[in-house]
């Protein structure tokens, strides 16, 4: 990941030998940005990182659960979900794939189940969000 180049991690250790606080060395290019971010924010640059660091997990979290959905969708679900992020709709994709609308609206329905969301927008807008662009491959 592209912070691993900026940030060198140097454990500190604290009371009784355990690992305390992290500090890091930081790129002087890097730490003016994040200097500058905390003053607009009006917190602490130690916050700052701390909800960085805290939201850029949460995103690596959602994007593995989301490459997990992937690998469970069957070949027909990937199918249809790729045609579905691009933009078609259900009868274009059932012409596609020379199946019924009704099965199309069940694979569909399967594949936002599995990725936990409920339509065909918020399923794109989840995959261009974590940077997963598989259907236009």
């Amino acid at each position: 990941m592209w912070f691993r180049r900026l940030l060198r991690p140097r454990p500190q250790l604290g009371r009784r030998g355990r690992p305390g606080r992290l500090n890091f060395e930081l790129d002087a290019a890097l730490s003016a940005q994040l200097r500058l971010a905390a003053r607009a924010r009006q917190q602490s640059t130690e916050r700052l990182i701390a909800d960085l660091l805290a939201q850029g997990l949460e995103r690596e979290a959602l994007r593995q659960q989301a490459e997990v959905a992937l690998s469970a969708l069957t070949e027909r679900e990937q199918e249809v979900a790729r045609l579905a992020a691009r933009g078609h709709t259900n009868r274009q994709i059932a012409e596609a794939l020379f199946i019924s609308t009704e099965t199309v609206k069940t694979h569909m329905r399967n594949v936002l189940d599995k990725f936990e969301v409920h339509s065909k927008a918020d399923l794109r807008l989840l995959l261009l969000d974590l940077g997963i662009r598989w259907w236009q491959g």
